[in-house]
């Protein structure tokens, strides 16, 4: 692999922005969430996942727009503010729902058995009996492997801001940090808020 198509998967974000990253995005989150909906996966917040107890498909829908409109809010609000460069909307809701993308293979994770039976563990166990369920280490593992492509969805979303609002230095940091950890904080309240 060259080092041209090693920058494309770090940052797509030269290539493909606005309206037609709008579209991938949106085609994306579809699949996301269907994905979710079949699996029983919930979204918490941007950074958190796991079974909840409402299994309505409204509910699925609520979480990824959630997941994906507070931190591209919060993105363009903070670039209008920080940014000396005019800003698009459509940029930014773009960047950010394309940057979402690799969310959807850790969501084909949560189809697999071990996967699925670490999903049905009860949290009021100890901790001993906790690894003591079966397929527990597996799904361990298979939740590292997974996490990895929630690493490269944060590597996108910073991406995405950097471009979308034209930020460098302490701003994109600063403005990154709030986008990603206030995000998650409003999703989760709103989330919960919602649909439990």
């Amino acid at each position: 692999m060259n080092k041209q198509h090693l920058y494309g998967l770090i940052n797509p974000f030269e290539r493909i922005a606005g309206l037609e990253a709008l579209l991938w995005g949106l085609a994306g989150m579809g699949v996301s969430t269907a994905l979710s909906y079949y699996s029983g996966w919930h979204y918490h917040g941007l950074l958190h996942f796991g079974p909840a107890p409402n299994p309505a498909w409204w509910c699925y829908a609520v979480e990824h727009l959630a997941v994906w409109l507070i931190p591209a809010v919060m993105f363009y609000l903070g670039g209008l503010l920080l940014s000396r460069s005019r800003i698009r909307m459509v940029d930014v809701l773009g960047t950010v729902v394309f940057a979402q993308l690799p969310l959807i293979v850790m969501n084909l994770f949560n189809f697999l058995p071990p996967m699925q039976k670490l999903a049905q563990i009860d949290v009021n166990m100890s901790p001993a009996e906790i690894m003591q369920q079966p397929g527990f280490i597996v799904g361990m593992w298979l939740s590292l492997v997974a996490f990895v492509f929630m690493i490269w969805t944060l590597v996108w979303m910073f991406q995405a801001l950097k471009v979308s609002c034209n930020l460098k230095g302490y701003r994109l940091g600063i403005l990154y940090c709030v986008g990603i950890f206030g995000g998650d904080m409003l999703c989760r309240y709103l989330i919960k808020w919602l649909c439990y």
